[in-house]
């Protein structure tokens, strides 16, 4: 049964689709990874790559996932179920919808520790307290707070009270004007941080270095790389496309919007890069592969300027909005199987994610000792959502829609919404998820699991 308050939620135009689920799927890794990515592998050669993926692979599943969730105001394995009634091992499909929902909770108590961070620093680059030497401090005071546990858990409250008071008034109410919120502030401190690299003397060297095309520096994992991040930037592995698509009238036009949610993303992604080339790169720093590392490098990439607190208040920006994205598909999930209201659902499912995220945050603190195979809770809790869990989903799904779902019902479904529909852009976008997309998800999924590190070893 769906609730009352959930039927009548739907969003206040496309405009506002597009900006909110923009705002959710711009996220740390599209501030940090991208830009370590490109410096990495060749640049402008990456970015091919990069952009590649996004349009044979991000954009079918993405859109495909738009397609089955439009018009359902139902959680993922309810959309799930929906579609494959009369499909052979339906139950083994809408359990993948649950495995989903379970990987977006444990993403979020792994986000909660690193939002938490976030919201930390941004108070301290207000405040004038992150100026620093060297790396070596920069690193120690990290460290430092890092295994506060204490002080931790007070940032970590913090941050699950905001993201479960914004889902609990519901999508009109809450999540769409809060979403609205951040985006629009995400935007502006994006915009002074760029003017200010543009204005920057080491703009041009900096551009050059980042984005020339340098195949040479291009190998296979590189490529994998590339397949990965375009997979994650999208958030294809996690249900919140479903979440939020539940919303969209059953006439939305999904390739469109979903073109304007990439073209964002990726903007937002390049701006970033060239941001960070610019203050990082003219530094006696580098940029790393880690997530940590963006609280040790920038304080001293940033050397005290006005550009800290705008850069950390950015960082803790798109923490929360992409928390707030993660936390939908769980409490749309608890609102839909227990028939609580939306106030329950979400305070239910604030404690869950709470409690998980403390056992993340103690990771670093009282549970430290606590190792498996060189890994503590934290990494077992990031390994099993971003390595198994989102990619497998996102294979499933894309198996569902391109292999067995009926092609008929999809083309039903694609000419009976998409007003400009043509059987020629249905084939294609089939084709696609049948064979592209199938196959880079694989890829995914396997070096995820490691494969090229097992292949490696093994030559």
């Amino acid at each position: 049964m769906i609730p009352t308050d959930t039927a009548r939620s739907s969003w206040s135009s496309s405009i506002l689709f597009v900006v909110v689920v923009a705002a959710a799927v711009v996220s740390l890794s599209n501030l940090w990874r991208l830009p370590y990515l490109l410096s990495e592998y060749g640049g402008g050669a990456f970015l091919l790559i990069y952009i590649g993926a996004l349009l044979t692979m991000g954009l079918p599943l993405f859109s495909g996932q738009l397609l089955m969730a439009r018009g359902t105001r139902s959680d993922l394995p309810g959309v799930i179920a929906g579609w494959t009634r009369d499909a052979p091992h339906s139950r083994v499909w809408v359990w993948s919808g649950y495995l989903a929902v379970f990987g977006a909770a444990l993403l979020l108590a792994a986000y909660s520790v690193i939002a938490g961070w976030s919201l930390a620093y941004s108070v301290r680059g207000v405040t004038g307290a992150l100026a620093v030497d060297s790396i070596a401090d920069s690193s120690a005071r990290f460290v430092t707070f890092a295994v506060d546990s204490e002080r931790g858990f007070g940032w970590l409250l913090l941050f699950m009270c905001l993201i479960t008071a914004t889902a609990a008034r519901g999508l009109r109410r809450g999540v769409q004007p809060v979403m609205r919120t951040l985006a629009l502030c995400m935007l502006l401190a994006f915009l002074a941080l760029l003017a200010s690299a543009v204005l920057d003397v080491r703009a041009a060297a900096a551009l050059h270095r980042l984005f020339a095309v340098d195949f040479a520096e291009m190998n296979w994992r590189g490529l994998f790389e590339a397949l990965h991040q375009a997979f994650f930037t999208l958030s294809l592995g996690t249900g919140v496309v479903v979440a939020f698509g539940s919303y969209l009238p059953p006439d939305a036009r999904i390739i469109r919007l979903s073109l304007a949610v990439i073209a964002i993303d990726l903007a937002a992604a390049l701006a970033a890069a060239f941001m960070l080339a610019v203050f990082v790169g003219g530094r006696d720093v580098a940029l790393s592969a880690g997530l940590q590392s963006l609280f040790e490098v920038l304080p001293v990439a940033l050397a005290g300027g006005w550009q800290t607190p705008i850069m950390f208040v950015l960082v803790a920006l798109v923490s929360v909005s992409t928390a707030v994205a993660l936390f939908e598909p769980v409490v749309q999930l608890v609102e839909h199987r227990t028939g609580s209201t939306r106030l329950r659902a979400s305070v239910y499912s604030g404690v869950a994610v709470g409690c998980l995220g403390l056992l993340a945050l103690l990771s670093f603190g009282a549970l430290s000792s606590l190792r498996l195979l060189g890994f503590d809770l934290f990494g077992w809790i990031m390994l099993a959502a971003t390595r198994v869990i989102g990619p497998l989903t996102g294979l499933l799904l894309c198996v569902l829609l391109g292999r067995v779902l009926a092609r008929r019902r999809l083309l039903a479904a694609w000419n009976g919404h998409e007003r400009d529909g043509r059987a020629v852009g249905f084939a294609l976008w089939h084709i696609l998820l049948r064979y592209p997309t199938r196959i880079a998800l694989v890829v995914v999924l396997a070096y995820a699991l490691g494969a090229l590190t097992l292949i490696e070893w093994i030559w």
